[in-house]
């Protein structure tokens, strides 16, 4: 049994998370032979994608994923569960959670208000599931995507505010400079990701972002 299992919108964000885990969790010897993809299913070195029920990325296949037989069954097999969404997209149909508002709204209500609509799609799947299996599942909710993760650690500089939209852009400039874009892809994004395999520069992205800090909080409760 794998101590975590990460059900993501994609592939850059699973590799972002195992590098977050295993930065974290660094005393543990070889966390990341711990940790399985279970959604998206996607095998890179062929390029081919698992033809599956909630398989392929992006938050309606994640959505789809939460509903299904197969997420019980992996969160059943698995010591926890992490569910990672972004949230650039929670406004639209379906997602149903309304935009965060810096200016009238704490960051900590608004990652409740999202986990409890991944909650409520969890349910739709098998009513009280989450609620007899919440100890095994840990959402990790990025404002408003994991890049931001990535460019609290890349910039340098001292925030006035945590950036929190525009960050694909921004720590694509942090990284290659003008007019250059990352490849999303998983290669790169470890790339991008492995210095967080260290836990003082993890410390340094978490004093810097709160959603991530948020997501920190909830490893915390975590013994392996």
């Amino acid at each position: 049994m794998a101590i975590f299992g990460l059900a993501c919108e994609g592939v850059t964000d699973q590799i972002t998370l195992e590098n977050i885990l295993c930065g974290y969790f660094s005393p543990y010897p070889d966390l990341d032979s711990e940790i399985e993809y279970f959604q998206p299913q996607f095998d890179e070195t062929d390029q081919k994608q698992k033809q599956a029920e909630g398989a392929g990325g992006g938050w309606t296949r994640l959505f789809t994923y939460l509903k299904s037989t197969r997420f019980r069954d992996d969160a059943l097999n698995t010591r926890f569960i992490v569910i990672q969404t972004d949230t650039d997209i929670s406004g639209e149909k379906g997602f149903n959670v309304p935009t965060f508002d810096p200016n009238s709204q704490e960051i900590d209500n608004f990652i409740n208000e999202v986990t409890k609509r991944l909650i409520e799609v969890i349910e739709e799947g098998q009513a009280d599931f989450y609620t007899n299996n919440s100890d095994k599942i840990i959402f990790c909710i990025c404002v408003h995507s994991i890049e931001c993760w990535l460019y609290a650690y890349h910039n340098e500089e001292s925030l006035k505010k945590p950036k929190i939209t525009g960050c694909y852009r921004a720590l694509s400039f942090s990284l290659l400079g003008n007019n250059q874009s990352l490849k999303k892809d998983k290669s790169t994004y470890d790339e991008c990701s492995r210095p967080l395999l260290k836990r003082k520069n993890l410390d340094i992205a978490i004093k810097k972002d709160p959603s991530l800090q948020f997501f920190i909080q909830r490893l915390e409760k975590i013994t392996l």
